[in-house]
């Protein structure tokens, strides 16, 4: 049973964190005092701070906490002080909060840096009061997920359950698609789409004499699920990895892969002729009305990516990759409690309700009933109707909790959250699944190669700059940066986990 397993690695492999320094307790965001679902009897209310990451936070978010705030004195006895740090800025705030011993209660948190944040001693280890303090959530999420955080047998986090293995898909304008009589389902490589590009990109610019690009990119936003075939051992590294299906389990530049080289070179090609747009690793635009789109998702997220792109439909080709599990995409999205939290059963608690309770986790999605959303119904089902998009902006939704305990939309497919479970359901692993790097005695050769990687990543993944000068110019800085050293210990200890 999981329950047996997990705590038989809790014992067996059971380490002690390192020690976290520079707690400051009085910093005026830590719980308080505590009432019904906290940790003393004292009847005086709960106060959690919560960190998450998103967009700029709007009036209405604040609006609509105060009415979370109503609800949840009501179920726990409990008020929460929810901050939003942005997608530009979070990774840096986090950084600066553990690094300055500042308190929270509870931090979202990914595989970009919950191993590493662990080594440092912010995160506490919850493997035997998640199942006490919030026996529900612990049933709720799969065996799985809670592997997918297990660190030296030990639990610092909650994951959350969502599209938890990952599936990457490709999708087109609709109706480009029947322009051209486009054949999406025999779509399976990089190789398979550039016939496909250079047709539509004649077409469309025979037709209206004006420069047309078939894929357009960001900096931010380069070629979507470029290095899926790796697993990165939750590293933060880009640069190194294990091919997923890899039995020896030789960790990797990347780099040096020849597929990789082969795909690089595509991309420089499409750029120089024009299929990418020629601003692509410079540009923070939000591009809409694409032909070509990328993403990680399900069947049904076809119709949140017509949405998103302001078309009227898109058609999907089958998994280009996946449905697969590693580490770190069960690391996509954790909620994880400070090592020195004062009242860690009263936040189980409230990590527990988001979780489970479907009117907390539509009003922490969707914002304030009668103002930002209604419910309705739709072939005999509550759904939710979303009366404005622009009046609650903030928290990412993934970020918040499980997304089975969240009411669709009105706009979105019955068979959604069927299609995510099956796609978790029937994924393969990794082999390396379940190992996490321990960076504690690479920290600094981390560091500096995730800045050379992402000094040169815009240029690379968006084909702006020759695969040929490019690569061996950042193979070179990584080396210096300290990559071999990275990749000697994360097979040292890949062969140590998989020995036992």
């Amino acid at each position: 049973m999981k329950k047996t397993r997990i705590l038989a690695l809790v014992m067996a492999l059971a380490m002690s964190a390192t020690a976290f320094t520079g707690c400051s307790g009085d910093s005026g965001s830590g719980s308080e005092t505590s009432g019904g679902g906290s940790d003393n009897n004292s009847g005086e209310v709960t106060k959690l701070s919560w960190y998450g990451i998103g967009g700029n936070p709007t009036a209405g978010f604040n609006d609509s906490l105060v009415e979370v705030n109503k609800y949840l004195k009501e179920k726990l006895n409990v008020e929460l002080d929810w901050k939003i740090f942005g997608w530009s800025e979070y990774t840096d705030k986090f950084n600066t909060m553990v690094n300055g011993g500042d308190y929270f209660d509870i931090m979202f948190a990914s595989d970009a840096y919950y191993s590493r944040f662990v080594s440092k001693g912010a995160f506490m280890d919850i493997s035997e009061k998640v199942k006490t303090a919030s026996p529900d959530l612990y049933e709720l999420v799969p065996e799985v997920l809670w592997e997918g955080v297990t660190i030296n047998g030990k639990i610092y986090g909650v994951p959350t359950y969502k599209d938890s293995s990952l599936t990457q898909f490709w999708y087109f304008d609709h109706d480009k698609v029947e322009k051209y009589n486009i054949d999406v389902k025999s779509i399976h490589t990089m190789d398979d789409l550039d016939k496909i590009f250079y047709q539509v990109k004649e077409g469309e610019e025979a037709e209206s004499g004006k420069t047309f690009h078939p894929v357009n990119l960001t900096k931010g936003n380069p070629w979507n699920g470029f290095f899926n075939d790796f697993d990165n051992l939750c590293s933060g590294v880009g640069a190194i990895g294990v091919r997923i299906d890899d039995e020896s389990r030789k960790v990797v530049n990347v780099l040096d892969d020849e597929e990789v080289l082969h795909n690089l070179d595509l991309l420089h090609k499409w750029f120089n002729d024009g299929i990418i747009n020629q601003d692509a690793n410079v540009s923070n635009e939000t591009y809409k009305k694409n032909f070509f789109g990328s993403g990680q998702g399900w069947p049904a997220a076809e119709v949140t990516w017509a949405i998103g792109q302001d078309l009227k439909k898109v058609d999907l080709t089958d998994p280009i990759d996946g449905p697969f599990y590693t580490s770190a995409t069960t690391q996509g999205s954790i909620n994880c409690l400070y090592s020195g939290c004062k009242n860690p059963d009263a936040a189980l608690k409230f990590l527990e309700l988001v979780n489970t309770d479907s009117k907390l986790r539509d009003m922490l999605q969707y914002g304030k009933e009668g103002v930002d959303f209604e419910y309705t119904e739709k072939d005999g089902k509550t759904v939710v109707h979303q009366i404005s998009t622009d009046n609650y902006k903030g928290p990412a939704g993934y970020a918040i909790g499980c997304n089975f305990t969240l009411t669709l939309r009105d706009t979105e497919p019955a068979t959604q959250w069927d299609e995510v479970k099956a796609q978790n359901e029937s994924a393969k692993n990794s082999v390396c699944m379940g190992f996490i790097l321990d960076t504690s005695s690479i920290e600094n050769e981390i560091a500096a190669c995730s800045s050379e990687w992402d000094t040169y990543k815009a240029d690379m993944l968006t084909g702006a700059r020759d695969p040929k000068e490019l690569v061996p110019e950042l193979k070179e800085r990584l080396k210096s940066a300290g990559i071999d050293t990275i990749i000697a210990e994360a097979q040292k200890q890949v062969d140590a986990y998989f020995s036992k």
